[in-house]
C-alpha cells in the first residue's frame, strides 16, 4: 500500500464517498437511469438483509428477500427501482471506512440507516440500520461499486 501516494490516496477516499453519497441521493430521487451508472457492469449486489437481520425471512415481506442477490449493472439498477419506485424514501451513509487496496480497487464498510414510506408518505413501512460492505473498482478513471452486500443490526417493518 506505500507505493500510493498519501494524496491520491485521499483523493480515491473522497471519490468513493462521493459515489456512496450519490447513490443514497439518486436512490431517494428516483433518478434510476442515473443510478445505473454507480455499479460496475459486472457489479453484485446482495439485498437478502433488505428486510431481516439474517437474511432468512419465514413469512410476509421479509421471505421476500431470502434469494435477492443480482448480477450486472443493469439488473441491479431494475432491482432497485422495482423495490423502491413508488415508495418515499430516505437513506443516510455514515462513518466511511474506506481501504485502497490499489490505484483500481478499493473496499469499504458504510454505515447507514433507511426509511421507507408507502407511496403517499403517510405510512412507515421499514426503518433499518445496518452497513453496506462493499469493493470498488476504478475503469476509466471512475470509480463504481462492484460488490455491495447489506447487513442489517435492526430492521423495524411496518
Amino acid at each position: 500500500m506505500s507505493a500510493i501516494d498519501p494524496v491520491a490516496r485521499l483523493i480515491a477516499i473522497e471519490e468513493i464517498k462521493q459515489l456512496k453519497a450519490r447513490y443514497f441521493r439518486l436512490m431517494d430521487s428516483k433518478d434510476f437511469k442515473a443510478l445505473r451508472a454507480i455499479f460496475a457492469d459486472d457489479a453484485t449486489f446482495d439485498a437478502r438483509t433488505s428486510l431481516s437481520l439474517d437474511g432468512q425471512g419465514e413469512s410476509g415481506r421479509s421471505a421476500e428477500s431470502n434469494n435477492w442477490v443480482y448480477h450486472g449493472g443493469d439488473v441491479i439498477a431494475a432491482f432497485i427501482e422495482g423495490a423502491v419506485g413508488t415508495s418515499r424514501t430516505v437513506h443516510h451513509g455514515h462513518c466511511h471506512e474506506i481501504e485502497i487496496l490499489s490505484e483500481t480497487e478499493a473496499r469499504g464498510v458504510i454505515a447507514m440507516e433507511d426509511q421507507i414510506w408507502d407511496g403517499t408518505g403517510t405510512t412507515l413501512t421499514l426503518h433499518g440500520m445496518g452497513h453496506y460492505h462493499e469493493t470498488y473498482t476504478k475503469a476509466d478513471g471512475t470509480w463504481r461499486i462492484h460488490n455491495s452486500r447489506i447487513s442489517r443490526l435492526h430492521v423495524i417493518l411496518g
